[in-house]
């Protein structure tokens, strides 16, 4: 199958859509990518001068970015097409979809957030695709609610050549290890629960934490903007006792990407308890769940110093994460794909 990827972010290795294009590529099918925006730099003074000249120039740039995704479809002639959408995602491309639309070409998003209620110009084009693929079997009724035509659940899973065990160079090993680690961004209301972690060797992974505004502890525990992401991620997870997972309130009884990379990294989980990931890891055979703060501290203070214990539950993780691969989550967009033609 000829499958067209589009985004606003770069097909780095990283991203969902570079996961599943390896998948589908691993499968068989061919997979052109397309990226509708321009990369932003990570320096604020390129950036600004950035924004001014495209202020001027804007109606070339995103002629020319219609004119060169038009060629490629018209050259290419995908059989569908496939864009990774967040609801952090502000630059929707609307364009892309009216063209794709008008040459009856089959578009599917994979969405990896709920559903954006606020986001009145996205909402306005899921009619546009002939299916949502939601993580959350919860966020299914609202996405139909929003007029979306197929819905199919689609969990979140591990990319087989990012996400494996995989040790830190030696002269690393004590930058990556610490006897428990959490990775994530910092969200409003998100401290609570690393906070109690703090006592423990806290590692904190990830970005934005720099907006905390009263705990020092925790600020001393985070690592710094940019680090803990890519293969840093397995690094953090092969070389820490316990990593640290909380499926945000947001996705209810669900499940979050990390919820498969770190079983798949051979990483020691302790996550919150909800339903949908008791049903891929049954608890203390593949997983360790708290609902408390007491059953969060209770847990990690007999796991931490104890790796005989740890180590059966790694392995039976490891093992239930090797069949929740992209690969095999592409397999089943392949069937969405056929049945939708």
């Amino acid at each position: 199958m000829r499958i067209l990827e589009f985004s606003e972010h770069s097909n780095d290795g990283f991203g969902t859509l570079s996961f599943f294009k390896r998948g589908f590529e691993d499968l068989g099918h061919r997979v052109e990518f397309f990226q509708t925006h321009q990369d932003r730099s990570n320096n604020i003074i390129i950036n600004k001068a950035k924004r001014k000249i495209k202020d001027v120039f804007q109606p070339k740039i995103s002629n020319k970015l219609v004119r060169d995704f038009t060629h490629l479809v018209n050259a290419y002639k995908p059989e569908v097409a496939l864009t990774s959408l967040g609801g952090m995602s502000k630059k929707l491309p609307i364009d892309f979809l009216e063209i794709l639309t008008e040459l009856k070409i089959p578009i599917f998003c994979y969405f990896t957030d709920p559903v954006p209620e606020e986001n009145q110009a996205f909402l306005s084009t899921i009619p546009l695709y002939r299916g949502i693929f939601t993580y959350n079997r919860h966020f299914i009724p609202t996405w139909y609610w929003y007029g979306a035509n197929v819905v199919k659940y689609l969990p979140f899973a591990s990319d087989h050549l990012i996400h494996k065990p995989k040790k830190p160079p030696r002269d690393k090993m004590s930058y990556y290890h610490s006897p428990i680690a959490y990775l994530g961004t910092w969200q409003p209301n998100g401290e609570r629960w690393p906070s109690l972690l703090t006592p423990y060797g806290l590692k904190v992974w990830g970005n934005q934490w720099s907006k905390i505004k009263s705990n020092n502890e925790l600020m001393s525990a985070w690592q710094g903007e940019g680090q803990g992401t890519n293969e840093d991620f397995t690094y953090i997870c092969s070389a820490s006792n316990i990593i640290f997972n909380i499926v945000r309130a947001f996705n209810g009884q669900g499940h979050s990407m990390k919820t498969f990379e770190i079983p798949a990294c051979k990483g020691f989980a302790i996550t919150n308890r909800t339903n949908e990931q008791l049903e891929f890891f049954p608890e203390d055979e593949a997983c360790v769940y708290f609902s408390t703060e007491e059953e969060l501290i209770d847990k990690v203070e007999f796991y931490l110093n104890n790796e005989g214990a740890r180590r059966p539950i790694i392995e039976c993780a490891y093992k239930i994460a090797k069949n929740h691969t992209y690969r095999d989550r592409c397999n089943l967009m392949i069937k969405y794909f056929n049945e939708s033609m």
